[in-house]
């Protein structure tokens, strides 16, 4: 749900997942298109998806723009959003990449809304490897197989 504008504000959209306005940048309107994907299309309940969540990774303080949370509050996911004009390079990857060395998700996702990636991790002689998914994996898919 957005919020125009009035004169000298800026326009607003509604998060649902930190339940209040937020500034409408392009990067934000990115954010809500997936919440709304992973919440709608996947499955995801809102209460399991996490917005801007600080993390620090070498001593460096970090901001991830998504994340999917099991049921125990384990991140198994780490979606990163851009603006449509940035081209999801290896510069975005390796981005999104560096945070789930922290956190060890299962997934692994960059968008900038007009395309999408997916990866899941897997192992290859005994290395964690990165396969890209043609689809977002659903809340069952994301679920499975945790301790």
């Amino acid at each position: 749900m957005e919020q125009k504008g009035k004169a000298g504000r800026k326009a607003q959209v509604y998060d649902p997942v930190r339940r209040k306005y937020v500034a409408l940048t392009p990067e934000e309107r990115v954010r809500q298109f997936v919440i709304r994907f992973l919440h709608t299309e996947c499955g995801v309940p809102l209460g399991h998806i996490s917005v801007e969540n600080p993390m620090q990774l070498y001593e460096r303080n970090f901001r991830t723009d998504l994340q999917v949370r099991d049921r125990q509050g384990e991140a198994v996911m780490v979606i990163e959003c851009k603006r449509p004009e940035i081209p999801l390079d290896e510069k975005v990857l390796e981005q999104a990449m560096r945070y789930n060395l922290g956190e060890h998700e299962k997934f692994v996702a960059v968008t900038n809304g007009m395309e999408f990636k997916c990866y899941a991790a897997g192992m290859q002689d005994g290395k964690r490897i990165w396969v890209e998914q043609d689809r977002f994996p659903n809340w069952s898919e994301l679920t499975e197989n945790r301790k």
